[in-house]
C-alpha cells in the first residue's frame, strides 16, 4: 500500500476527487437536461425516472425522489469516469484532441450500452421500457458525443497534471527550511 507522506499528496488527491465529482455533476446535468428537453417535461419527472432505477418511488416525497435521482445520476457519471481510467492509460499526454474525441466516443457508446442494456436491467431485475428508436439514438449520441469524450478528457487532464513539489512548502510551513528569497 502506498503511504501518503506530505500535505501536497493529500491536497492533490482531494483536488482530483473534487474535480472528478464536479465533472461528473456537470456530465449528469447535461444528460438530464438533454432528456428533459427531448421529452419536453420538467426536470423532476426525469429525476423520478432515474430514481426508479433503484427504488420504488410511489410512497416518497418529491424532494426525496429528486435527491435520490440526483445521487443515482451522479453515481452513474462517476462510474463512467472511473471506467475510462484504463483507456486513459493507453493515451500518452499531449495526444491530439481528435484521438481523445474518437476514443471517448467509442467509450461513451460502449458505456451507454453497458448502462442501459446490461447494468440497469440487472439492478432493476427487468428490462427498461422500450422508449423508441429515436430516443435510443439520441441518448446513444449524448453518451458517444458528449459524455464519453468529456470523461476521457478529464482522465487525460488528471494524468497529464504534473505533481507539485509541495514537500519543500510543507517543510517551510513546519519551520524546517528557509523560504527562498526573491531576486531583486
Amino acid at each position: 500500500m502506498r503511504r501518503i507522506t506530505n500535505i501536497g499528496q493529500v491536497s492533490g488527491a482531494w483536488t482530483a476527487a473534487g474535480l472528478m465529482i464536479l465533472v461528473a455533476a456537470a456530465m449528469g446535468a447535461i444528460d438530464l437536461a438533454i432528456a428533459a428537453i427531448y421529452w419536453n417535461v420538467p426536470l423532476d419527472r426525469i429525476l423520478r425516472s432515474v430514481a426508479r432505477w433503484i427504488v420504488d418511488v410511489r410512497s416518497m416525497a418529491p424532494l426525496e425522489i429528486a435527491v435520490i435521482g440526483i445521487f443515482v445520476q451522479l453515481a452513474m457519471m462517476l462510474l463512467m469516469i472511473f471506467g475510462v481510467f484504463p483507456l486513459g492509460r493507453l493515451l500518452e499526454p499531449g495526444r491530439p484532441v481528435v484521438r481523445i474525441a474518437a476514443l471517448g466516443a467509442l467509450y461513451g457508446g460502449a458505456f451507454y450500452i453497458f448502462q442501459f442494456h446490461i447494468l440497469l436491467p440487472l439492478l432493476m431485475r427487468h428490462p427498461l421500457p422500450d422508449l423508441g428508436m429515436r430516443w435510443e439514438l439520441a441518448c446513444f449520441a449524448d453518451y458517444a458525443l458528449l459524455l464519453g469524450p468529456a470523461a476521457l478528457a478529464l482522465v487525460q487532464a488528471l494524468k497529464s497534471k504534473k505533481p507539485r513539489d509541495s514537500g519543500a512548502l510543507h517543510m517551510v510551513a513546519m519551520g524546517g527550511l528557509e523560504p527562498p528569497t526573491p531576486a531583486l
